[in-house]
């Protein structure tokens, strides 16, 4: 295809006529959805939420709308309303089943976690039950006295230097 727009131009699939291709830099759909425009899920999310005032036992109470519907449709149920009692009994079985789901995924270990975990108790045993000897810091601070170190102190902590007087740090 050339850059010249006198130049014929085939058209046909997915050639369409230059005059009606999308320009560039514009949008396909300029009036599109509004920002902050909200779906239908996040509308519902928002209002089952709101509170509303309640007068339960002669106090007024502030609870959410979901609260208040559930506790109408568990009423319902309670008092016999046959379209209210096999909503209620879905929902509780439905539960039940996803925390026994839950419970018994919770359970198993799989064999390379029970591997990872006999190979760390083996290198937990394998380990000495006494800890290896570390001076106590009173001996070390004995040793160390102002520009002089005990001699078998400067032969473990300075390496020979060629020469130079160990004696002194």
């Amino acid at each position: 295809m050339s850059d010249h727009p006198d130049e014929p131009y085939p058209i046909g699939y997915r050639r369409p006529p230059m005059a009606t291709r999308f320009a560039a830099g514009r949008s396909g759909n300029p009036k599109g959805r509004p920002r902050g425009s909200k779906n239908l899920t996040t509308v519902m999310i928002a209002e089952l939420d709101a509170l509303v005032a309640v007068t339960e036992n002669g106090k007024r109470r502030k609870v959410s709308k979901r609260q208040v519907i559930v506790r109408q449709l568990v009423n319902k149920a309670a008092g016999g309303d046959l379209k209210a009692i096999p909503l209620i009994l879905a929902h509780a079985q439905a539960h039940e089943q996803s925390q026994a789901a839950a419970a018994a995924q919770d359970d198993r270990v799989s064999r390379a976690d029970e591997l990872g975990m006999a190979a760390f108790i083996a290198r937990i045993r394998s380990l000495p039950l006494v800890p290896q000897s570390v001076p106590e810091p009173d001996a070390v601070i004995d040793a160390v006295v102002i520009n002089d170190v005990a001699p078998d102190a400067v032969a473990t902590a300075v390496p020979d230097q060629g020469g130079v007087n160990n004696n002194t740090i």
